[in-house]
């Protein structure tokens, strides 16, 4: 949900975007193809992966609501490097290049707001890839079951991942498979460091799972 700074550079530009929707699995923004837009969700989910020439998969990631996409179309002329396509019901304002290049030398609260968007995307896309040179498998599968946890409100020494994540796409997400996610999966269950309950895996022992990080 959108708060009051949101709010205020969202009704000062209202006039200048427009929104559409998105069915699960219609595409956004194709791989190979300038984004001609800027995109900022209102609801739903969106995933990024890139397909190579043979056909292979690799996850990028996600866009969420109250996040921006199609951020490299302000900096570049170049076609997206991967397919934005949504994973749920998405709607979305769209603002052109042309006028989103305007509307950041005018609207401060549209431009912190993208800017922090972009740092903290670039910051999980760096995270990964050192994890990718530098964690075996395991680790990394550990990092991302770490990474998707939250606070449990009830117990707070406790977190959660709700709802529970799909094995082939958490083996995207590391570059992995489905079977060293599910054997991972069932080491931590063993050790009494998550319990997998229904719709949702819960970190019994966050410290030992950050540990398991190598």
């Amino acid at each position: 949900m959108m708060g009051t700074d949101k709010d205020t550079w969202y009704r000062s530009i209202s006039d200048r975007t427009s929104k559409k929707h998105y069915a699960p699995e219609e595409v956004i923004a194709l791989q190979g193809e300038p984004i001609e837009f800027v995109g900022y969700v209102l609801s739903g989910k969106a995933k990024a992966v890139a397909y190579s020439e043979n056909g292979d998969v690799t996850w990028v990631g996600h866009f969420g609501e109250g996040e921006f996409l199609g951020h490299t179309s302000l900096l570049t002329d170049s076609p997206a490097r991967f397919e934005i396509c949504a994973e749920t019901n998405v709607e979305i304002i769209r603002v052109s290049v042309p006028v989103m290049r305007e509307l950041l030398s005018t609207e401060h609260g549209l431009n912190s707001t993208l800017a922090k968007d972009l740092a903290v995307r670039l910051d999980g896309m760096t995270s990964r890839l050192i994890e990718a040179f530098t964690l075996s498998t395991r680790g990394r599968i550990c990092a991302e079951l770490s990474r998707l946890s939250r606070i449990i409100g009830i117990m707070p020494e406790n977190l959660i991942i709700r709802p529970s994540p799909v094995f082939v796409e958490l083996a995207q997400r590391v570059n992995s498979t489905r079977e060293t996610v599910s054997r991972t999966v069932s080491g931590l269950q063993k050790k009494n460091i998550i319990a997998r309950e229904p719709g949702a895996i819960v970190i019994l022992d966050p410290d030992a799972l950050r540990r398991a990080i190598v």
